[in-house]
């Protein structure tokens, strides 16, 4: 009995020290590369990852091109060159994001351009509540989030909402993703409307260095829904390098179909 007691004494100890470690690492406090996290990052599915980026280091994830359509009405489409997130790490469990559409293409019906220039502006915090450090089969998250649909944060015209990112390893090689987000969308007469959506993703390894994922997507909204199903390939060039391409498929009239080919990497 004594044994015991002395084990958990000394387990919880052990456990306590590491966590005092791990805490005193900082954005001016780096964590050690040798000591760095598996890079996991939010593209190219539209399903967040609960996993924050290590504090004191950057993290770029980005649209390097990005195709859309609008299957609804004269099915106008946007190019979106550069649309990225820049991350980071504040402390072990938050990160900060700033999302910059860098340069856009609006085209009409006939393909042909009628504006163009930078588009919005978003900054995002993300918190870990549990599943950072890989040590549970789940992890989950929050996202909090403004977008300055000009590029203005002194425009009034902005969305703001709130996602919850969580994750499950099914075995070694296959994971499972939800996101539930709620967001508040500016309407025509001048106030906010409540817009909803829900994912699940399924995705794992491939072959070699290759990544899939499958991924349906479902949006409510005051004036009706919308549906997706997506799905992509992810190259992991290294430990810290990702490329990646993939698609959302329209399902339903409302819902917009992409094509976007995009790059992350960490330092």
């Amino acid at each position: 009995m004594r044994s015991c007691i002395l084990f958990i004494v000394l387990f919880g100890t052990m456990q306590s020290v590491r966590a005092q470690e791990s805490k005193r690492y900082s954005l001016f406090n780096p964590t050690p590369r040798s000591e760095m996290r598996e890079f996991s990052i939010d593209r190219p599915d539209v399903t967040e990852s609960p996993i924050t980026v290590d504090p004191g280091h950057f993290q770029f994830e980005g649209d390097i091109v990005k195709w859309s359509k609008d299957t609804q009405g004269e099915s106008e489409r946007t190019i979106n060159v550069v649309n990225a997130l820049y991350k980071v790490g504040l402390t072990p469990s938050w990160d900060i994001h700033f999302g910059i559409e860098a340069y856009n293409i609006y085209q009409d019906i006939h393909a042909d351009t009628y504006d163009k220039g930078f588009g919005a502006t978003t900054i995002r915090l993300k918190h870990n509540f549990w599943g950072n450090d890989g040590d549970t089969r789940t992890a989950l998250g929050v996202i909090p989030y403004v977008t300055f649909l000009s590029g203005n944060p002194f425009d009034s015209d902005v969305i703001y909402g709130v996602g919850f990112p969580f994750s499950y390893d099914l075995s070694e090689k296959l994971g499972l993703g939800a996101q539930a987000q709620f967001d508040f969308v500016p309407d025509d007469e001048g106030s906010r409307e409540l817009s909803y959506f829900q994912t699940v993703v399924l995705g794992g390894p491939l072959a070699g260095n290759l990544d899939f994922y499958v991924e349906g997507m479902g949006t409510f909204y005051s004036g009706g829904n919308w549906f997706t199903a997506n799905g992509g390939l992810i190259y992991n060039v290294s430990p810290n390098v990702k490329v990646d391409i993939a698609t959302n498929v329209a399902l339903t009239d409302e819902a917009p179909t992409k094509v976007y080919l995009g790059l992350s990497f960490r330092i």
